[in-house]
């Protein structure tokens, strides 16, 4: 009784992450096309075909939000890159039964870009838990010191 109750507790803290992110099928193929120049290292300036793409991905979340010129973090359990997430978006063009997730998009304030290191956003993806922006925050301080 008791875990019925926190899932009907919880559930409407999860209803705002359905929509986040669009689909394959939402991004145009010339953008798809493009997957092999993107992740090609780990540096947190996104190219311009990764700028292009998580404007794509993320469309319904932006708010105004450009991606184009901007550092991303990438966060995972295992403390994984820029380059492992793009390597699971082209395993999953190849074959549509490898595990796929575009993850939860943080954008960041000025104030909050400054205590991260100078992020603009970060993807937090693979994750079971919304994590609060502060700790989101704080890893990409580590990561960048």
């Amino acid at each position: 009784m008791k875990n019925l109750l926190l899932v009907i507790v919880m559930l409407p803290l999860n209803i705002n992450l359905i929509g986040q992110t669009r689909g394959f099928n939402d991004v145009p193929k010339d953008i798809v096309k493009q997957l092999d120049k993107m992740g090609i290292d780990d540096s947190p300036l996104l190219n311009c075909y990764e700028s292009v793409y998580f404007n794509a991905i993320f469309k319904d979340s932006l708010k105004g939000f450009n991606f184009t010129g901007k550092e991303v973090g990438f966060i995972r359990n295992g403390g994984k890159s820029k380059i492992h997430y793009f390597d699971m978006q082209k395993r999953y063009i190849i074959d549509k039964n490898s595990p796929c997730d575009n993850g939860t998009l943080y954008i960041f304030n000025a104030v909050q870009k400054e205590e991260s290191g100078g992020y603009d956003a970060a993807i937090v993806y693979w994750s079971k838990f919304v994590i609060p922006i502060e700790k989101v925050i704080k890893r990409l301080k580590k990561k960048a010191d």
